[in-house]
């Protein structure tokens, strides 16, 4: 799932920086090349920043509902199976 979402988030970069380069390159060829890192290493690390940063959430929110449900049952034992003794 991280992978399907990197290369989601890195297209999605790529065609938010390089929109009005391509179709200005289509429309004139002998437009000005850009470098290899404004093109293709620029999208690319923000793709992979903001896939981190999205999968981190992820992760914490995870870990926050099992240390809810680890309180719940401890709570619930503490209440309800301890007080029938």
């Amino acid at each position: 799932m991280i992978i399907i979402s990197l290369i989601i988030n890195t297209v999605i970069f790529f065609l938010i920086s390089n929109w009005s380069y391509l179709q200005k390159k289509k429309k004139n060829p002998d437009y000005p090349d850009r470098p290899l890192t404004k093109v293709i290493l620029f999208p690319l690390a923000l793709g992979i920043v903001f896939t981190l940063i999205v999968d981190a959430f992820k992760g914490v929110m995870v870990y926050q509902l099992i240390l809810f449900l680890v309180a719940a049952v401890l709570l619930y034992w503490i209440f309800f199976v301890m007080n029938k003794k």
